[in-house]
């Protein structure tokens, strides 16, 4: 089918070419071809050249022959943010706090994830669930708020107190391939790695 509609265009151009042809002014020149006709011809040949070009790839959307050539083009945005994984449906666990390794000192993985529908967050730093609200005030821009835990106590709550007193500090974030980093200006806060 593509053969076919390429001949007919050729044939086409061909005949255009010829009737062009017979309008050369005889009696001044014999191989003088008016200005308008030679423009004419110009465009034809182009359309021709690139045509020949990719006569495979030829699609009735994207051209539009006789007229003018046409493309598609696509861009994709891609929030370098959020890298492979994005801030909320994510489970990031606990690595560091305050520039210091983190250290286990429970059965339970220490961890937080955030909900982009509801706005909330839920957490774990060794004893108690913590829990509360957060904000994207623009991107890369995040606060937290309302924070708030269960009320048990436990031998060794240090990085948790500590770990909510960075979630009150917190003002912008930073993803890079599977790591999270909470920051305070410039300064690191706590940094997690994705799990899920």
């Amino acid at each position: 089918m593509k053969k076919l509609y390429f001949i007919t265009l050729l044939s086409l151009i061909t005949l255009s070419s010829c009737k062009k042809a017979e309008n050369v002014d005889t009696d001044n020149n014999m191989d003088t071809i008016s200005m308008q006709d030679t423009t004419t011809i110009a465009k034809d040949e182009m359309l021709i050249d690139s045509t020949m070009v990719d006569s495979t790839s030829i699609d009735s959307s994207d051209v539009k022959l006789l007229d003018k050539m046409s493309t598609k083009t696509t861009t994709t945005n891609v929030d370098e943010t959020k890298g492979k994984y994005a801030l909320a449906e994510t489970k990031w666990k606990l690595v560091e706090l305050n520039g210091k390794a983190v250290t286990n000192t429970s059965n339970k993985e220490y961890y937080i994830n955030l909900d982009s529908k509801t706005g909330k967050f839920a957490a774990f730093a060794g004893c108690n669930k913590i829990f509360g609200s957060f904000v994207m005030k623009a991107t890369t821009k995040l606060a937290f708020s309302n924070i708030g835990s269960t009320k048990m106590s436990c031998p060794e709550m240090s990085t948790e107190t500590n770990f909510n007193k960075a979630l009150t500090k917190v003002d912008n974030y930073m993803i890079e391939g599977t790591m999270l980093h909470f920051h305070n200006g410039k300064k690191a806060v706590a940094k997690f790695e994705a799990t899920k």
